[in-house]
């Protein structure tokens, strides 16, 4: 009964021993028994991927371990523990970063001293910047593991032994493609300003277009209208066209014909073009006048007759002649008179009416304007002719010879024939 109970004692001993080993093994391996000074690494929101005591180097030699870490603004706060037998050959100014042991292995943190001699040593509880650079590769890498992750194995290595099998034996014409692609861009490099010049002026003539798309599509839209107007009358454009071919031979052939008489007619109006050109101002008072003047005219010809007053005058002195034809001896400038809104009429005549050279030179009895209203009679009353002439009408109403006729009588007759009052007291 006591060698069971000595068994007993002897394997509860043998397994305590073994539990106290392992945990002893894991203390030395955990580093229980070291003494650590802390310092405080600064670093980005990677440090929060750290694996717990993950080790400390400087200069590829491990001197410590992480022991903690924890979120701060904009990144992570990591707690470092350094062997106080190392922080004498650490300097101050050290910079961290985090690395990873492979592409993909675990990361340490990793110790570098700025460049130049420093004469002061890390001191406990002091803070490590970490480095721009390290920063860039942990954010690379940590982008690249969610992908990695993400790309079956076997797929890529499918792909990548397509990709080898496909560049195999063609080296030398890749070198080559390569080469003329680096002699291309050589050539391209100093045309990148006005690349990037028509690229922005594209964008204007591209803002241009956007501004005026409304108009275009509405003449898209009139032209879709426009189209279907022709096709419906398909029939008549036809027709017409025809017309148009047979007017232009009818065309062809009187030009053909008339060739020379159509230049010599060209030839022949200059002159009249000349004068017409040279009086063009005075045109549009007159075709106004014309206009105002249209209901008057209407009213002379209302009922299809002509309505006006005749008035009887004597004849003139003497006949016309062959020196009195009609001439154009116009030498001023373009004139109007009153048009376009004229107020004379029969009633109440021009004033002074204009004269002009038009041919005739010596006086007819009424004066040397061929068209002289209101002054008809101005050179005719009271001459030889006027009393020769009253006195013959007489004579054939009295019965007696125009010699007989007396004076009194001639003197009486004269404004009636005028067109006067005559009073008698």
């Amino acid at each position: 009964m006591s060698i069971l109970r000595s068994h007993r004692l002897i394997g509860l001993l043998f397994l305590a021993l073994m539990a106290a080993s392992l945990w002893f093994t894991y203390a030395i391996f955990s580093q229980k028994f070291t003494s650590f000074d802390e310092v405080t690494l600064k670093s980005s929101a990677i440090g929060l991927q750290m694996p717990e005591r993950a080790d400390v180097k400087y200069r590829g030699v491990i001197v410590g371990q992480v022991l903690d870490f924890k979120p701060a603004d904009g990144g992570a706060e990591i707690t470092l523990g350094i062997r106080p037998d190392e922080m004498k050959t650490i300097p101050s100014d050290v910079t961290g970063s985090i690395l990873p042991k492979t592409l993909f292995g675990e990361k340490y943190v990793s110790l570098e001293a700025a460049a130049g001699d420093t004469s002061s040593a890390l001191q406990p509880h002091d803070v490590i910047a970490r480095t721009k650079v390290a920063t860039e590769v942990e954010a690379v890498l940590s982008d690249l593991m969610p992908l990695l992750r993400a790309v079956q194995p076997e797929q890529l290595n499918y792909t990548l032994n397509a990709l080898a099998t496909a560049l195999e034996g063609r080296g030398p014409k890749l070198g080559q493609g390569l080469t003329n692609l680096d002699n291309y861009l050589k050539r391209f490099n100093p045309e990148v300003d006005d690349f990037i010049t028509d690229i922005r002026k594209t964008a204007e003539v591209s803002d241009l277009y956007a501004s005026v798309m409304p108009q275009i599509a509405t003449i898209l839209r009139n032209t879709v209208y426009t189209g279907n107007t022709l096709k419906t009358r398909e029939a008549k454009l036809q027709q017409l066209f025809g017309e148009v071919s047979a007017f232009s031979d009818t065309a062809r052939s009187f030009l053909a014909a008339n060739e020379k008489n159509i230049i010599r007619l060209g030839q022949l109006s200059q002159v009249q073009l000349h004068l017409l050109a040279e009086y063009a101002p005075q045109y549009p008072c007159f075709l106004q006048g014309m206009e105002l003047q249209n209901s008057q005219v209407q009213d002379m010809f209302r009922g299809h007759m002509l309505h006006i007053n005749a008035e009887l005058i004597p004849h003139q002195p003497r006949g016309w002649t062959p020196a009195d034809a009609p001439v154009n001896g116009l030498t001023g400038k373009p004139y109007c008179g009153p048009l376009p809104r004229d107020t004379t009429n029969q009633a109440h005549t021009m004033p002074a009416p204009p004269n002009f050279n038009d041919g005739v030179d010596t006086p007819t009895g009424k004066g040397t304007m061929r068209v002289a209203p209101g002054t008809d009679l101005a050179a005719y009353s009271g001459t030889s002719a006027e009393s020769a002439l009253l006195r013959s009408l007489l004579s054939s109403v009295v019965g007696t010879d125009a010699a007989d006729v007396p004076d009194a009588a001639v003197f009486l007759l004269a404004p009636m024939a005028r067109g006067s009052e005559v009073s008698v007291q």
